[in-house]
């Protein structure tokens, strides 16, 4: 089972939105490299200001992301960070509560693992509803099982602050349109005043590599 993770936004020099993406190709061919790897997207913010990518990664345990963070992929964005990028990256690391991965048939095909779109999804829980968020996103995989165009989805939380998100990918804008409007975004949104200090803050994805 997956049960950590990372979250790396890579804010872009505005000139160098297509060596970024041709790093981020790079990297796609060194995840085989790291056996602990278990999946390994990289995506760009829709319709971001200034251009922001990002790279979501899982593992068993923590001695693979340790074995990541020290590996070929993670060297090579800090060597080009300074060329590429106009924040030094934050690698945030997180927990992954529950995940499903569902791949479609033929995903094993292309460079996208049979997804096209995604979402990255952050909410803080109130201080006194920190468990019910935790409680609601474990009870939440029965809903996104039937969704059919939800393929990868995972619940995560960030230690040590009171910040959870979701990571989920779709086949294309059709699946995860039917995500959105479907019973998980129902109850999340529905329940924003009684669990969440704010909104959910919903960024939508195009999926550039991916490897599971």
């Amino acid at each position: 089972m997956t049960s950590v993770g990372l979250l790396v936004p890579l804010i872009a020099k505005p000139s160098q939105t297509e060596a970024i993406t041709d790093f981020l190709h790079t990297g796609y061919t060194l995840v085989p490299s790291e056996p602990l790897t278990r999946e390994w997207f990289a995506v760009k913010y829709e319709d971001s200001n200034p251009p922001t990518y990002a790279i979501f990664d899982t593992f068993a345990a923590e001695e693979g992301r340790q074995a990541h963070l020290t590996g070929q992929i993670a060297k090579a964005l800090m060597d080009n960070a300074s060329s590429l990028l106009d924040v030094s990256p934050e690698i945030a690391q997180l927990d992954v509560l529950v995940g499903l991965v569902r791949p479609n048939k033929g995903s094993g095909e292309g460079t996208t693992a049979g997804v096209t779109k995604g979402l990255r999804v952050l909410f803080t829980a109130k201080p006194d509803k920190v468990d019910a968020v935790r409680d609601f996103l474990k009870s939440a995989i029965p809903l996104v099982e039937a969704e059919p165009g939800t393929t990868y989805w995972y619940a995560v939380e960030f230690p040590g602050t009171n910040t959870f998100g979701v990571v989920d990918f779709f086949p294309d804008d059709a699946g995860r349109g039917a995500h959105v409007a479907g019973k998980v975004a129902a109850a999340l949104f529905g329940s924003a005043d009684e669990l969440l200090t704010g909104a959910p803050d919903l960024v939508k994805l195009d999926v550039i590599a991916a490897k599971v």
